[in-house]
């Protein structure tokens, strides 16, 4: 964090204007190690290092100018699980879910039950744990038309979507899954703060948006996609917006690790396949694996074509 001292290797090379270089370490056991391991390549049978940066390495210090910390591990999608049971209502209605939070306590798997709470449908894949700062937040379905978060700290609901004026009676859109991407999932310790490479993208994303498929009722042919805002929940705020249009996910053989008490220690699991984030120069994007139906005859579809860029002007 800010006013840590981290420590920069770089390569030394006669008549060479700028220096390489080639990553920021945490300790100079950590710089030295690297700088064995480039002093030892070779390359066509020569040594590499003499080759190209013949007057050897350097370690130089320096200060860390950001308040980011990379995030622990486990990711919390790793870190927590559930277990659901059905709860028989009166002949002729849906039954509830039961459904009881875990946390994994140590690498042996231990678990310890955190909370429960009722869900008036069947379970689907309506658990999403996700943290903001040093927060941890489960997004769920209480209601099969509404997206809420869960507090995994007190075990409390502290924000749920409300009706939409106007809306009929269970025409909702209904939740299937969650996705809210961990740092963890775009990220990796390659670059870490201190670096000459590190910047405001490397501090992104912060628990502050998620995703949402499913369908409207009736609509159940394909999971769609919607876009949370997630950046009030700590005010009560939970807001869905459909921004990407009538966009059908590819979401066969998805599973989350949250589904099951495996007692195993706790894996470093993928993000969902059909949902990559990434972040470059401050532009945020999204892409999405989609299901897209052709004519064999035309080779068009009709649910779906690229815009050329002077349609979008």
């Amino acid at each position: 964090m800010r006013g840590d001292v981290v420590y920069r290797v770089y390569a030394l090379h006669e008549g060479r204007e700028k220096d390489y270089f080639f990553g920021t370490f945490r300790s100079t056991s950590e710089a030295n190690a690297e700088i064995a391991k480039l002093s030892a390549r070779e390359m066509n049978g020569r040594n590499w290092a003499e080759q190209y940066h013949n007057r050897g390495f350097v370690i130089r210090e320096a200060v860390v100018d950001t308040d980011f910390e990379i995030p622990s591990h486990p990711k919390p999608r790793d870190k927590y699980a559930i277990k659901d049971s059905r709860k028989a209502n009166r002949p002729g209605t849906w039954d509830t879910t039961i459904v009881e939070v875990f946390r994994r306590t140590s690498s042996s798997g231990h678990l310890e039950k955190i909370c429960e709470y009722e869900r008036n449908y069947s379970m689907l894949q309506t658990f999403e744990p996700f943290r903001q700062g040093s927060r941890e937040f489960a997004l769920i379905s209480r209601d099969y038309t509404k997206t809420a978060v869960l507090d995994l700290g007190s075990g409390s609901v502290i924000a749920e979507e409300t009706d939409e004026p106007g809306a009929p009676a269970g025409g909702g859109f209904c939740p299937v899954g969650f996705y809210v991407p961990d740092w963890w999932d775009v990220n990796d310790e390659s670059v870490i703060p201190g670096s000459e490479y590190w910047d405001a993208d490397h501090e992104w994303p912060n628990g502050e948006f998620g995703f949402v498929w499913g369908c409207h009722w009736g609509d159940d042919s394909a999971w769609k996609v919607q876009y949370l805002d997630l950046s009030r929940v700590q005010q009560g705020v939970v807001r869905r917006e459909e921004r990407f249009g009538y966009v059908e996910l590819a979401t066969f053989g998805f599973k989350s690790p949250c589904l099951t008490l495996d007692p195993e220690a706790p894996r470093r699991s993928a993000p969902p396949h059909f949902i990559d984030v990434s972040r470059h120069d401050g532009v945020a994007q999204v892409t999405f694996a989609v299901e897209m139906r052709f004519s064999l005859e035309s080779g068009r579809s009709e649910e779906w074509q690229r815009l050329k860029s002077a349609d979008l002007e």
